[in-house]
């Protein structure tokens, strides 16, 4: 009976035993089945919380950009998004299923942009524990550093703009000029500087550079009253009407359009010029309130406005935009404009327009320079209709002249026209302009052109011209509303913006 009490005891403990291991193989069991799924889990946490760093890492470079433009964070968040969240998502769950905040786009101090961003990653065998959702952030920051911009804009300030063509012009170009300047109040921005310069049918380097003209061309009672304006002639002479020589090497003729008064007759009797000034009548001053074409001076047809050379500043930059004004009489030389251009950021200029180490040199490191060419029409003579020479009401004293200009008149032929016509004349005047464009690219400058077709008016020849102009296909607008040419000087704007960045 002992006997077989001791067996019962130890079957009964060989049971119990055998229970706790099961009991404990139960328990060590579940780490051993819980550790796949929260590697499983840990893994993608880790997948999620990569990929919202490379989304927040290309959201900040493209938020840096637009907002150094227009303080716009929708191309960043766009960006992030593109990157984020797969395509197809109508619940909005980005990557492996998680879901991401709106990234907060910031700027913590200047040209420094930051973009922050959180995600919530939902578990599998952590939600047992009570982790449902995992949260992961990132975060980057872009520090813009400015590229050196040396910008001259080339505005036509002719007399085919009277009116709400070159209030067009002046809020456009007022725009590109805030775009770069940024949307700060700031006058001042680092490495930037900016020139103006209005054409006609001639430029004016401005009254104080007497020093700049030929030796014994300059006599101040040959403008009797008004005095020189400043416009000085096309230096054809060894080709330097597309050169950036200096005045030191080809000096300048002052631009002066002789009195009419009394040199055409019918016989004995006197007939209207195209320019009947004398000492007691000069009224180029007064041309705005006149009727278009009718003052009369010895700077007919010269803008009043002088070139603005570079500066720093914002506020003197838009003040010699919004003076642009209608200039009658002469005709159009886009081509001296587009010279005049290459004078203010040309380096063989440096120190002449009084800024000390401007323009700078050729292919300085991180240094641009750039053209911005607008016009309204072609190059070309005019021909006032309201007197001698040209078809005008005495048209028995007609000789086929045209108005003076930058170019003399059209009978000097001081571009040595085979035939001397109007036609000729613009063909080889256009064909100057193309060699010039191709050495100002040839220096590393860039060229964005525009035309301003609200007449209808530009040919096809100034439209090619242009086209090729410009630096790339991208860099040339036609513009036939005041809204187009606003859209074409915004998008240069961005444009320069953007090449002033770097991240």
């Amino acid at each position: 009976m002992t006997t077989c009490n001791g067996l019962l005891r130890a079957a009964a403990s060989a049971l119990r035993r055998r229970g706790n291991v099961a009991m404990l193989t139960a328990i060590a069991a579940v780490p051993l089945v819980a550790l796949p799924g929260i590697a499983i889990d840990s893994a993608r946490i880790w997948l999620v919380q990569s990929r919202l760093q490379v989304a927040v890492d290309a959201g900040v470079l493209a938020a840096a950009r637009t907002m150094s433009v227009n303080s716009n964070t929708t191309d960043g968040i766009s960006m992030f998004w593109a990157n984020f969240q797969p395509l197809g998502s109508p619940d909005g769950s980005g990557y492996l299923s998680a879901v991401a905040t709106i990234p907060l786009v910031t700027q913590p101090a200047a040209s420094t942009t930051k973009m922050t961003s959180t995600a919530a990653v939902p578990t599998s065998m952590l939600s047992v524990l009570g982790f449902t959702n995992v949260i992961v952030s990132a975060g980057a920051t872009a520090i813009s550093q400015s590229s050196g911009l040396e910008v001259a804009m080339v505005l036509d300030n002719t007399g085919s703009m009277k009116g709400w063509p070159i209030q067009s012009v002046a809020t456009s170009a007022a725009t590109l000029v805030n775009i770069l300047y940024g949307s700060g109040l700031q006058d001042v921005v680092p490495n930037l500087w900016v020139s103006v310069v209005p054409f006609t049918a001639e430029v004016n380097v401005g009254r104080s550079h007497t020093s700049w003209l030929a030796s014994g061309s300059y006599a101040a009672n040959k403008w009797a009253t008004s005095g020189w304006n400043g416009c000085v002639m096309a230096r054809v002479a060894n080709g330097n009407d597309l050169t950036d020589a200096t005045p030191a090497v080809a000096p300048f003729t002052p631009y002066l359009w002789a009195s009419t008064l009394g040199k055409y007759k019918v016989g004995v009797v006197p007939v209207m010029g195209d320019n009947d000034w004398s000492p007691t009548i000069i009224t180029e001053q007064n041309q705005t309130i006149l009727p278009d074409n009718t003052a009369v001076g010895p700077n007919l047809g010269c803008t009043a406005q002088p070139i603005l050379p570079e500066t720093t500043s914002r506020t003197a930059v838009l003040q010699a935009v919004a003076q642009s004004t209608a200039t009658f009489r002469g005709g159009t030389f886009i081509n001296l404009g587009l010279q005049a251009g290459w004078w203010t950021i040309s380096p063989n200029w440096q120190g002449l327009w009084g800024l000390s180490g401007m323009p700078q040199a050729y292919n300085t490191p991180h240094m641009r320079k750039v053209i911005v060419l607008m016009t309204d029409g072609n190059n070309t003579w005019y021909d006032w209709p309201g007197g001698a020479p040209g078809a005008g009401p005495n048209p028995w004293v007609n000789d086929g002249d045209t108005d003076y200009s930058g170019y003399g008149r059209l009978n000097q032929n001081l571009i040595g026209n085979v035939p001397n016509t109007q036609a000729n004349a613009t063909t080889t005047i256009n064909a100057r302009m193309s060699q010039m464009c191709t050495v100002i690219k040839q220096q590393g400058i860039t060229i964005y052109t525009i035309l301003f077709n609200h007449d209808g008016g530009i040919s096809t020849d100034t439209q090619a011209l242009f086209s090729a102009c410009a630096t790339t296909p991208g860099d040339y607008f036609l513009s036939a509303t005041g809204a187009d040419l606003q859209n074409a000087f915004s998008q240069i704007g961005g444009q320069l913006s953007n090449l002033r960045l770097s991240l």
